[in-house]
């Protein structure tokens, strides 16, 4: 306890939390008493400060908010308010085993930042920029902002209007789950990491939910990434450089493109449900990967590839193909080819998009890709399986009902064509 008559530290007014924390003895635990307190302040003792959601830290400097330097040091149920800017941040890590919990950060740099600093803890805490805008993301510092660390746990933080919400660069065995990341560029941002876990995350209304770039043998599973296409270049699923990982059973919902990969090899695509987005999935140069039980539903393009015609698809499901299942197995005979040829039409002419998925649009199609290599799904599945994608505790009721919209647009439009023909 901090020495006190009520074994908590009084704050009838603003003080300073500096001296406080150099009085407190080291692996004492400092109760904050409901109040404001002064930083910026340094923590070079192993300590925990607790504030029970009561005590509110303000910063005007140009410093951090918040310094860790210490091993084992604890913050929990602290309200931040860090007025500094550029590379400083409510609280700055720079020690081991480290635990932020329960912290609500309003901030004009970054929320967290953390500078080799390996086996933190942070979970369950609020972190927004005072700019509660998404606009001038390039203005504002990150939500997390990991470099140089290793082994870290970034679980059940909701975080806001931030350049990107997690960021994280040169490190391996991280575990980022959880997490609500929305209004910011990019939800999940991860350069040079390895090994590590990114499942269960919700991104909406961000540049790109997930941007991957230069990553191997990292998990990115159970995410779900809706509404990313506020930028021309938006994504659900952004993968550049990433080798041997697995992408699976996540949900990309109304996305301007729904998962992106570029110079991407040996993955595993599998599970994922691909709906309403502008296109589907589109690979630049992106070979040896394996795309495996996949739906795809009323997107307006469902597959994009360019120099890409070494994957591996089978089993995945596409709305709009005209399979034919002589067989009766739920298999098509018929592959699905993925062509860029109505992709170049509408690039010049959005107009054409009416004749999407159009008898003579297909035929064209298959004309001018003659002689060109392009990516097919040898075994499409005929229908899908509504009650297994809702038993994988994915979207079945989406897809259950993107799938009856897009069938009865499909008919709208057929009752129009041929009463216009008739008449």
């Amino acid at each position: 306890m901090f020495p006190s008559a009520s074994g908590r530290a009084a704050a009838s007014a603003a003080v300073p939390l500096q001296p406080i924390v150099d009085q407190a003895r080291t692996g004492e635990t400092i109760r904050l008493a409901p109040g404001t307190y002064l930083g910026p302040v340094t923590i070079r003792k192993s300590v925990a400060i607790e504030g029970d959601g009561a005590a509110t830290i303000i910063n005007d400097s140009a410093n951090s908010a918040i310094s860790v330097e210490a091993d084992g040091t604890r913050l929990s149920g602290l309200l931040i308010r860090h007025q500094g800017n550029g590379d400083t941040a409510g609280v700055e890590v720079h020690a081991r085993s480290v635990q932020l919990e329960r912290l609500k950060i309003n901030t004009r740099g970054h929320g967290m930042m953390l500078r080799d600093a390996n086996d933190a803890v942070i979970r369950n805490n609020d972190i927004a920029s005072f700019a509660e805008t998404a606009a001038h993301p390039e203005e504002k510092g990150n939500g997390i902002d990991l470099y140089n660390a290793q082994n870290n746990k970034i679980s059940n933080n909701k975080i806001a209007y931030m350049r990107d919400a997690i960021y994280m660069e040169n490190g391996r065995n991280e575990t980022v789950q959880g997490n609500r990341v929305s209004y910011s560029r990019y939800g999940i941002h991860l350069m040079y990491i390895d090994d590590s876990q990114v499942a269960d995350n919700t991104g909406e209304f961000n540049f790109t939910g997930a941007m991957v770039m230069v990553v191997s043998n990292t998990s990115i599973s159970g995410n779900a990434f809706r509404m990313q296409k506020g930028n021309a270049n938006s994504q659900g699923i952004l993968l550049y450089d990433v080798r041997q990982s697995r992408i699976e059973r996540n949900v990309l919902e109304g996305n301007r493109v729904g998962i992106y990969m570029e110079n991407a090899a040996e993955n595993r695509l599998a599970d994922n449900d691909l709906i309403r987005n502008f296109v589907g999935i589109q690979m630049i140069r992106s070979d040896r990967n394996e795309m495996k039980h996949n739906a795809f539903v009323a997107n307006v393009i469902e597959a994009s590839e360019k120099e890409s015609g070494s994957n591996r698809l089978t089993g995945n499901y596409w709305d709009s193909f005209q399979g034919l299942d002589l067989t009766n197995d739920g298999i098509s005979e018929l592959p699905f080819s993925v062509r860029p040829f109505y992709q170049n039409v509408i690039a010049g002419n959005s107009a054409y998009q009416l004749f999407f998925q159009s008898p003579g649009m297909n035929f064209l199609s298959e004309m001018f890709s003659g002689g060109v290599q392009a990516a097919k799904d040898n075994a499409p599945l005929m229908k899908l399986d509504i009650q297994e994608a809702a038993a994988r505790g994915r979207t079945g009721d989406n897809v259950a009902v993107a799938a009856v919209g897009f069938v009865l647009l499909a008919a709208a439009l057929s009752i129009i064509v041929l009463g216009g023909i008739r008449t």
